[in-house]
């Protein structure tokens, strides 16, 4: 059904249900605007009245706590402050401004009205778009942000007649509060990448950070939770606020005040979206979920928190599971980032709503009663598809936080772009939805463009950046980290000294011709020179991180040797590794690649994120494509001089007698296109990788 007709009648299934506020339709504009001035010289002579007391007490606005007169430090993140905004704007009592007193109002306006107000000047941006216009243009440029150790590509709509002025926020003052003593006990006070990034989400734009050192995730989860309860706190203050304005009018208007009625007729009070929830936070596995809601209650305002015990139980590890990680001799065997993402409870399909109100905080409440969603994507996907395809939970969305994405990337990326195509969308519902009180950019099938996402990564990837080019269209603009990798910095210098490098470049038109392309590669020229040569021809290791490439070389490797001619064509023996491979299969798989009764191992690079063990043997790697995750470019070639001690299980079958391993008689082949750039880059460094790509040799060879 078209959007528009679909809206339509949830508007008039909602208008004619009994208890509805019914508003006046038939008022013209001229009315409307005369009404407006005649309570405005009302409320002007009754608080004339008074001059005394209104110049000794200060107006509503000054309760505000953030420091309009310098947004500039406030952007910087030098400044840290709360702010308490009364949204008098929609008051009764509201004067008619002069044209000065408008400008001046608003340069004092914070990013949560600048963005999410009715008449905001975000809002009236995107009313004069065409109907046709579903995607926005961009201009982009490079800055930097104080704490973050990188440069940043900020990107703004490319709009006519678009308010340029960069709107400040900060976090709502007791939601503030919370997060001060948070961090007055781990910090002393907040850090610089504190500051940093609230100010930074406090203007609402979207923001990717592809480059977030693990030492420091916790700072970004805990700005993140403060940030995601300082939006839900404005948004509920504003509701409550406007809740009582209109009972002050129905008391009025029982008592047959004219005066009264007229003013109900010219409030238009929009606060709302079609449902209540207005945070969607996607994680991997429970374990992040655990922490998560951790400092989102923290950050609650709420002294209660209901299923406490019930979330602890199904969020921990089960009753009677041991955590291998959590053993020292064990975690040491493994990379920092293995044992940060998987100790604990590693479930990846679990969802999860809580509710906030002025003294509990709710959890497993029910979608449609939830402020915040925290889920995987495979949970909601599953949860959605149960519910035969009812998404319109999602429908109210106006901020998405992904965490982890790198980790997610490795589960079924579809999962993610399942969950964000359903984001925003006309519902197919009405909900007890009160129509009068919808914001008009929800009735347009706009609130796409106002929603913020937040996407952080340990590292960038294709797929990311594809996400945050072509799906965000935040009319507040959008940031980017941006990394230069030096060569000293890069993982080619990582490796041991003196192993030979050699990356063979084949040229692709278009993306969608490029697997082919380099399936055609491979098979007639990389797998000929590694056939070839005595040393390549066995023992070795060829990692492919698409699973779908996995399974195309493993048919072409299994029916060549089916057809194979003795003497005639190379013998290509092999094994594989991959993510779904039993512990049966990964054993006889390892000791037939570590005897030499099978010239070739396959391995995923999924294979190798999940379980991160370590292989002997291998003398030739060959990356089918560069890793995602380019620090496994140096963990893999890392494998030719493991030793027996080095396994992660302390005994093995592998009588072979030890021996270390020259250097010089290690090889890496990297097959590359220039599609490759963003993974290239952090392999041989962001100048080098820019010549390979743009050069016209094809073939670079280091040591």
């Amino acid at each position: 059904m078209d959007p528009t007709l679909k809206l339509l009648t949830l508007i008039n299934v909602s208008a004619a249900r009994p208890g509805k506020r019914q508003r006046s339709s038939n008022l013209t504009h001229y009315d409307k605007i005369t009404r407006k001035a005649v309570a405005a010289q009302q409320a002007t002579a009754s608080t004339s009245k008074t001059p005394a007391s209104s110049a000794s007490s200060p107006s509503k606005r000054s309760k505000t706590a953030v420091d309009v007169s310098s947004p500039a430090k406030a952007r910087d993140g030098t400044e840290l402050v709360g702010e308490d905004s009364d949204d008098d704007e929609d008051d009764l009592a509201a004067t008619v401004s002069s044209s000065a007193s408008k400008s001046q109002k608003q340069k004092q306006q914070t990013a949560f009205d600048a963005h999410f107000g009715s008449d905001g000047p975000h809002a009236q941006a995107i009313t004069k778009l065409p109907e046709s216009v579903t995607s926005l243009t961009w201009s982009t440029s490079k800055s930097t942000l104080p704490a973050l150790p990188t440069q940043i590509a900020v990107s703004t709509p490319s709009l006519s007649d678009f308010d340029t002025q960069q709107y400040t926020g900060q976090p709502q003052v007791k939601v503030l509060e919370a997060f001060n003593a948070f961090t007055a006990k781990k910090f002393s006070s907040p850090t610089p990448l504190h500051k940093a990034l609230a100010t930074t989400l406090g203007s609402y734009a979207d923001f990717c950070d592809a480059n977030v050192a693990l030492r420091d995730r916790p700072q970004y989860r805990q700005v993140l939770a403060m940030h995601a309860m300082s939006h839900i706190a404005k948004t509920r203050r504003r509701v409550l606020k406007n809740n009582e304005k209109l009972a002050k009018l129905a008391s009025s208007s029982s008592t047959n005040d004219s005066s009264a009625n007229n003013a109900a007729d010219d409030l238009d009070l929009r606060d709302q979206g079609f449902t209540r929830p207005k945070v969607l936070i996607l994680l991997p596995f429970r374990n992040s979920a655990l922490e998560w809601v951790d400092l989102l209650t923290k950050f609650s305002l709420c002294s209660q928190v209901d299923n406490k015990s019930r979330f602890s139980k199904e969020y921990n590890l089960p009753e009677g599971a041991i955590d291998k990680l959590a053993d020292p001799s064990v975690a040491a065997k493994y990379p920092a980032d293995h044992i940060a993402n998987f100790a604990g409870n590693i479930d990846d399909s679990f969802k999860l709503g809580f509710k906030v109100t002025r003294k509990s905080l709710k959890l497993f409440s029910g979608f449609y009663d939830s402020d915040v969603i925290v889920a995987s994507p495979l949970g909601l996907r599953l949860g959605i598809e149960k519910d035969r395809g009812d998404s319109d939970f999602l429908s109210s969305i106006e901020m998405v936080i992904v965490d982890q994405t790198d980790v997610i990337s490795m589960q079924n990326w579809e999962h993610l772009e399942f969950v964000l195509d359903r984001l925003n969308k006309i519902p197919r519902q009405s909900r007890d939805t009160d129509f009068s009180r919808v914001k008009q950019f929800y009735l347009d099938n706009r609130a796409a463009m106002f929603r913020q996402t937040i996407l952080l990564s340990g590292n960038d990837f294709p797929q990311l950046r594809s996400l945050y080019n072509h799906s965000l269209n935040n009319v507040a603009g959008k940031v980017r980290t941006v990394v230069s990798t030096s060569e000293k910095d890069a993982e080619l210098a990582k490796v041991v000294s003196g192993v030979r490098h050699s990356f063979s470049r084949f040229e692709a038109a278009n993306p969608h011709a490029e697997p082919d392309l380099r399936f055609s590669h491979f098979t007639t020229k990389t797998l000929h020179q590694l056939s070839k040569s005595a040393v390549s021809s066995s023992h070795t290791l060829i990692v492919v991180p698409s699973y779908f490439d996995f399974v195309r070389l493993d048919a072409f490797l299994r029916e060549h040797n089916e057809k194979r001619k003795p003497g005639e064509t190379a013998n290509l023996s092999y094994t594989s590794i991959s993510e779904y491979s039993t512990p049966k299969d990964i054993r006889r798989a390892r000791e037939g690649f570590f005897s030499g009764k099978k010239r070739f191992l396959l391995l995923t690079e999924r294979a190798h994120f999940y379980r991160r063990f370590k292989l002997r043997g291998v003398r030739t790697v060959v990356f089918y494509q560069l890793p995602m995750n380019a620090t496994f470019f140096s963990e893999v070639l890392e494998f030719p001089f493991i030793t027996k001690g080095d396994l992660t299980s302390g005994r093995g079958r592998e009588e072979a007698q030890e021996e270390e391993v020259d250097p010089n008689e290690v090889m890496s082949m990297v097959v590359y296109s220039k599609y490759d750039l963003i993974s290239l880059e952090k392999v041989v460094g962001s100048q080098q990788a820019k010549q390979m790509v743009l050069g016209d040799k094809a073939t670079w060879k280091f040591v």
